[in-house]
């Protein structure tokens, strides 16, 4: 037992030396993943399916209210995804309508909101290209849509004022001055101001799934999550020295020693799982620390992580061990571990998410080890 205890003692030192040389390459494969993340990010994340396009929109001077309520439109969801507002004089937001440098025009009247208010008929005019692009088609759609929901919404409205109106008079619904309670435009008023506010919440009349490629994870999760399994892997490049030839001549005095395969094999697992266990806590560690300070709040600590990167930190341990005692002499098995990584690293969807791969590329990437562990991690961390 006490050559059990001391060859172990010895390749901890040994393995304490090694790493430390390498913190200087796992340090860069960090910010190469960090990298590479961020641009995929950009890329899959940041380009939308359709993009919104720029609406010149001319509003007479002094139209203050009629700019109020079109600002207040303009940062609504649903009108930042289809489109931009840009404010021109009518003659200059043409001009650039002919030159492309808006795809649409809406020109307001004056008196657009006194005319509202008054329940007058307001003429808004709205330019679009002979020929517009497949965007542009989508905004006139959408633009054709709106005016034909409240058209239907205004004949509702002046059809129960008109019959809030009929009703007060045939049935003498009227207060002490004789007058009807409700006159036919505070009946309007009323009824707009209900469909207003219905109008405006009327993402509370719907139940709200999100389907992601990322899961119930943001971006920054899915990535964190998915560097911290890449490095883990990786990490399993500096365990070769265990593995040299020298090292095998020192095996083979052990075992005249009492000191058989097994125990050898499970001191080299020993060593890789808490090395890999620093890794991964210390991964943890530094992603809490950015998260805090950089104020991102994707991540928390929660001391549990770290007794549940135990486990799989042994499991690539014995991983490492696994490769190595096969392909263990010179670089042979280093290259090999680097090889299969290399493949998991693009097919088990740490990279690119799987729902972006081809079909064929998904179904064996939802099996590799490398998309068991990242999702263990997830689970871990979040």
């Amino acid at each position: 037992m006490r050559t059990f205890f001391i060859y172990l003692f010895l390749e901890y030192k040994k393995s304490a030396k090694v790493l430390l040389k390498s913190t200087v390459s796992l340090l860069l494969a960090a910010v190469l993943l960090l990298g590479a993340a961020a641009v995929l990010s950009h890329v899959f994340f940041g380009s939308r399916m359709l993009q919104a396009i720029d609406v010149g929109v001319a509003v007479p001077e002094g139209e203050k209210e009629t700019k109020a309520v079109l600002r207040f439109l303009s940062a609504m969801e649903s009108a930042e995804a289809v489109c931009n507002f840009r404010y021109f004089p009518e003659n200059e937001a043409m001009e650039k309508l002919y030159e492309g440098e808006v795809q649409a025009v809406i020109v307001l009247p004056e008196s657009l909101y006194e005319d509202m208010y008054s329940g007058e008929k307001g003429r808004i005019a709205v330019y679009l290209p002979e020929d517009p692009p497949f965007r542009v088609q989508v905004f006139r759609e959408l633009l054709a849509d709106g005016v034909s929901l409240l058209t239907t919404a205004e004949a509702g409205v002046l059809a129960a004022s008109d019959l809030a109106g009929a009703d007060a008079i045939a049935y003498g619904e009227r207060d002490e001055i004789g007058f009807p309670k409700m006159k036919p435009y505070e009946a309007a008023n009323f009824i707009s101001y209900e469909y207003i506010q219905c109008a405006l919440g009327r993402d509370n009349m719907f139940d709200e799934y999100v389907y992601s490629p990322l899961g119930q994870m943001d971006l920054y999760q899915y990535y964190f999550a998915a560097a911290v399994s890449v490095l883990l892997l990786m990490s399993g490049l500096n365990y070769s020295f265990l593995y040299q030839g020298n090292s095998r001549a020192v095996e083979q005095k052990l075992r005249v020693m009492g000191l058989g395969t097994v125990k050898v094999s499970l001191i080299k697992i020993l060593v890789m799982a808490n090395a890999s266990w620093l890794l991964a806590a210390a991964s943890y560690l530094a992603g809490c620390l950015f998260s805090r300070w950089g104020k991102f709040d994707f991540i928390w600590f929660h001391g549990s992580a770290l007794l549940l990167l135990i486990p799989v930190s042994i499991g690539a341990a014995f991983y490492f061990h696994a490769v190595y005692s096969v392909f263990g002499k010179g670089m042979q098995g280093a290259v090999f571990l680097l090889s299969v990584n290399a493949v998991m690293v693009l097919c088990s969807g740490v990279v690119i998410p799987l729902a972006y791969l081809p079909e064929a590329v998904r179904r064996v990437g939802q099996y590799l080890p490398l998309n068991f562990l990242r999702q263990y991690c997830a689970e871990v961390f979040f």
